[in-house]
């Protein structure tokens, strides 16, 4: 039997390091290339921060500036405390960390437990919050505390140096093309750029950054805060600039594709090691996967298995909720369509244009959207005008309806996928309310059908409307004297004389009847799309009784809301009130008359927020005339630049204005504050143009992104040359010259200033009497 002294013991620490390398396959776009990632969440305190914690220490115990009296001070994100702390609490010294309230739960909850004291600084300051109060400390007590300083000490990078940079190499045989590594201290690349330029200096180190503003946790930008000392640009051959959503999808493909379940900043350096690997011919890439998911579980990392959709208000809820859709990537969108017996109003066209830019904007983040406007041409004001023009029903509502078509595109509203017309339906409305009276939901008398409310136990929560308050005869109809209930609303109303004489009445069981407006919407979106479907939008005047009547219909049918989210736009004001008689209504053909096009109208109607009503003016549609000016003027000076100096920081110009079309448009479709993000860039480019920036390359970058912008907006002008340019100043100078002729000096003003605004300078010729 061997003597116990023989035997050799080990503590936690001899387990840092020695981590695997592990081949990734299915995320890997090049055969002809090897990706090989470096597991560093395998360190027993779970990142590969262990390795410069446990050198940072040994460096002080080395020098003597750390000893057993003294407390450990750390500034950081969290990985680098809990290396500290785990050597810490095996070594006997206190701990104390400054970490911003920013910082993941499951990272503070780590710390606590293995004993460190923690002190929280204010989260908008991000890491120079938590370094500065770290550097108050010590000055005021430089006795007491050890600040082992990972942003200076030289034993930071060189735990890559001794450690990780060999055991890559030894790994890989010496077979190693590339390295790839995000940049928080950048200890990792400093030490690893050092070791392996000294096995081969033709090994390319890539360090990965995130753009200003972004939301990868233990990543910096290197101009968010004070570039860390021990930072040397030259030492990287590249640096790659990573946006939050390819990161954070990518790190959930490693856990649904490599079953690498590792952090935010593992997703970022593996999406440029896939880019570094598309661009070889042949090699091996060694990309560091620096720690585990397991501490962004309260984050929203991995909350949803699928994109996750904007912040919306549902009328339904009475709240704001993050939309995701009910199959996954699929949106089912319904929009209450027009009753086609006239043109389209203002507040009619700002309904349907708003919920093209949901369907756009929902398409840009990468769901299909199924979008379905019904058409109402079976209606009493339909049938009314018909008779009054002394033609078929048909006839009649088929020249509205092609009007309906040709207004949607003159304000470049994308075609729905359907615009089912109610009287191609109305079995489905039949069968509908067949099943309501099979449930005991709705009842007959003398030939009409009528919902009971009574039955529907929510009725009216959704509006909030008081039943006891109602006002009949003003939001609920009496002409239907046989109802039970004055308040409950007609299913099927039997037709009479005219009507018969028309052959627009249906025959049923109950007798002639057509449908009323509440019967069509439910049954046709139903039809369509399935009950409980994603979202149906329309105009906050219509919410009662018309939506909640459809809201009722499914409840009763079903037991479920009819649609999941309820999105209400508010109405357009002429002369500060509501559209109502021909002397307020303001059609498309009378904007034009005032001079604006259908592009002037479709940026006013979306510049206002959704839920808010747009009053309207001819000055209103100026100052959008000249906000339309300025964006054409940078397009086109975009779309002729030829040359220029290339402008290194243009990727950020360009996150910038996707990140903050993004962020707005979450926000319940904030167009106002998109907008104010394009102004921004469009001030910033026209500078740089100035300053002589931007080359031919760096234009179509951001052409691009405009491009990409103009997806949700639809409002940007692309026409090709300058030639364009200049027939859209000629157009506006001839316009301008005639309006000075006739004396319409406002009118010349403001033309004179969308003139100013492209970039035209604009000198009248004197009089003769005054020359």
């Amino acid at each position: 039997m061997k003597r116990a002294e023989t035997m050799t013991t080990h503590t936690i620490l001899d387990a840092i390091g020695n981590t695997p390398l592990v081949e990734v396959t299915r995320l890997n776009p090049n055969p002809r290339v090897r990706i090989l990632a470096k597991l560093e969440y395998v360190n027993p305190g779970g990142s590969i921060k262990d390795r410069a914690a446990l050198s940072m220490i040994e460096y002080g115990e080395k020098t003597g500036e750390l000893t057993p009296d003294k407390t450990v001070i750390e500034a950081t994100s969290g990985n680098t405390g809990i290396g500290l702390a785990m050597v810490c609490s095996v070594k006997g010294y206190r701990l104390k960390l400054a970490m911003s309230e920013a910082v993941s739960e499951e990272r503070q909850k780590i710390l606590r437990a293995r004993g460190a004291e923690i002190v929280l600084t204010p989260g908008h300051l991000g890491t120079d919050g938590a370094i500065d109060e770290v550097t108050r400390l010590v000055a005021e007590h430089p006795e007491a505390y050890y600040r082992s300083n990972q942003y200076s000490s030289p034993a930071n990078w060189m735990a890559h140096y001794h450690g990780t940079g060999p055991e890559i190499w030894a790994q890989c045989d010496g077979l190693v093309d590339c390295v790839v590594a995000s940049m928080g201290t950048t200890g990792t690349l400093m030490g690893l750029s050092r070791r392996m330029k000294e096995y081969r200096d033709g090994i390319r180190i890539v360090g990965v950054e995130p753009y200003l503003g972004h939301g990868i946790q233990g990543l910096k930008n290197m101009k968010e805060a004070n570039e860390p000392p021990i930072y040397e640009r030259r030492r990287l051959d590249a640096k790659v600039n990573v946006e939050d959503d390819e990161a954070f999808e990518m790190t959930r493909r490693l856990a649904a594709e490599e079953g690498l379940f590792v952090g935010m900043s593992s997703g970022a350096a593996m999406v440029a090691a896939v880019k570094e690997a598309e661009s070889m011919e042949s090699g091996t890439v060694v990309v560091v996967l620096p720690d585990g998911g397991e501490r962004y579980l309260s984050t929203h990392l991995f909350s949803v298995k699928d994109k996750p959709g904007p912040m919306l208000y549902n009328t339904r809820t009475g709240r704001r909720e993050v939309f995701a859709p009910r199959d996954p990537g699929v949106v089912t969108l319904y929009s209450c369509g027009p009753t086609v017996h006239q043109r389209m109003d203002l507040s009619l066209m700002r309904r349907f244009l708003f919920s093209d830019l949901l369907s756009r904007y929902l398409s840009y983040r990468g769901f299909s959207v199924r979008h379905v406007i019904n058409i109402t041409d079976l209606d009493d004001k339909t049938i009314a005008g018909a008779a009054e023009k002394g033609v078929p029903l048909a006839e009649f509502t088929r020249y509205w309806i092609d009007l309906f078509h040709k207004d949607l595109a003159a304000l470049t509203i994308k075609a729905p996928e359907a615009c089912p017309k109610v009287s191609d339906h109305v079995d489905k409305m039949v069968d509908v309310t067949e099943e309501l009276l099979k449930k005991g939901v709705a009842y007959e008398k003398l030939r009409s059908v009528y919902f009971d409310i009574s039955q529907v136990e929510s009725y009216g929560r959704m509006s909030g409307v008081d039943l006891e308050k109602i006002r009949l005869g003003a939001t609920v109809d009496l002409d239907e004297y046989e109802k039970e209930n004055p308040r409950d609303f007609t299913l099927f109303k039997r037709t009479r004389g005219r009507e018969r004489e028309m052959g627009v009445s249906i025959a049923t069981r109950w007798g002639r009847v057509r449908p009323s407006l509440h019967v069509q919407c439910a049954a046709i979106s139903m039809a369509f799309l399935g009950g409980g479907f994603d979202i149906h939008t329309s105009s906050r005047e219509l919410l009662f009784p018309h939506h909640e009547n459809e809201e009722a219909i499914a409840r009763a049918l079903t037991g479920d809301p009819l649609a999941r989210f309820w999105l209400h736009c508010d109405r357009v004001l002429v002369h500060g009130r509501k559209i109502e008689g021909s002397g307020s209504r303001m059609t498309l053909e009378e904007i034009r008359d005032l001079g604006f096009d259908g592009r002037v109208l479709r940026y006013w109607l979306l510049s206002g927020h959704y839920r808010k009503p747009l009053h309207f003016s001819s000055d209103r549609l100026e100052e959008a005339a000249k906000a339309l000016a300025k964006i054409d003027a940078c397009i086109k000076a975009l779309m002729n630049r030829e040359s220029g100096r290339p402008f290194t920081d243009l990727d950020q110009v360009v996150y910038d204005i996707r990140r903050g079309l993004i962020d707005a448009m979450d926000d319940d479709l904030n167009v106002s504050r998109t907008l104010a993000v394009i102004f921004r860039a469009i001030r910033r480019i026209n500078a740089l143009l100035g300053e002589g920036w931007i080359d031919a390359d760096g234009a179509k970058e951001l052409l691009k992104i405009f491009r990409d912008v103009d997806q949700v907006l639809g409002v940007f002008d692309f026409a090709e040359g300058k030639g364009a340019c200049r027939d859209e100043v000629a157009s506006l100078l001839a316009e301008r010259s005639e309006a000075r002729e006739n004396g319409a000096w406002e009118r010349a003003d403001a033309l004179r200033e969308r003139l100013e605004a492209m970039g035209v300078t604009v000198r009248d010729a004197r009089a003769a009497g005054n020359a």
